[in-house]
This record gives C-alpha cells, sequence and structure tokens, in this order.
C-alpha cells in the first residue's frame, strides 16, 4: 500500500510551523469547537468555567472524582458540554 503524500511549494518545517501557529490560534481563540454531524459542543476549562459558574479547582476536583466527563489528551482537557450537563443533572436528581 503507498503512503498518500503532498507537495507543497515551502520547506517543509516552515509548513510544519505554519501549521502548528494556525492550530494554536484556532485553540486560542476561545471558540468552542463544534462537530457538525452530531452538533457536540466541546469547551475548554475557561469556557467550562465562564458556563457553569465555577472555579477551576471544583472543575480539577469533579474530575478526580469523575462526577463529570472529560477528554484529556496529554495536558489539554476538554468537556463535551452536553455530556458534563447531563451527569451534573444526574447527580441532582440522585441527590434528592
Amino acid at each position: 500500500m503507498e503512503k498518500p503524500f503532498i507537495l507543497i511549494p515551502i520547506p517543509f518545517h516552515r509548513f510544519k510551523d505554519e501549521m502548528a501557529k494556525l492550530i494554536k490560534e484556532q485553540l486560542e481563540s476561545g471558540h468552542s469547537l463544534t462537530n457538525q454531524q452530531q452538533s457536540q459542543t466541546i469547551l475548554d476549562t475557561d469556557q467550562l468555567m465562564a458556563k457553569l459558574g465555577v472555579t477551576r479547582p471544583t472543575l480539577s476536583r469533579w474530575r478526580k472524582e469523575n462526577r463529570i466527563p472529560f477528554i484529556q489528551v496529554g495536558s489539554v482537557v476538554r468537556y463535551d458540554l452536553d455530556k458534563v450537563l447531563e451527569a451534573l443533572e444526574n447527580k441532582k436528581r440522585r441527590s434528592k
């Protein structure tokens, strides 16, 4: 099986640097990432803190207690807003 390749008119290191810069800008832009097919809203920690009105230590504690679902790749943590809200709602119902 042949490996796919891309021909680009710039040196690879420059292409790599530009791609890294673009990805970083998108991640830092503060916009939630949306999956069009499933309409998931993926938020970073700051966005979820603002949405829920809680502090960073609270989110950290909830993660450690497995109270809310999260996605972690390396040191990057993201949250599916719908799943987090569902988990918190379920916790609220069980405590009544």
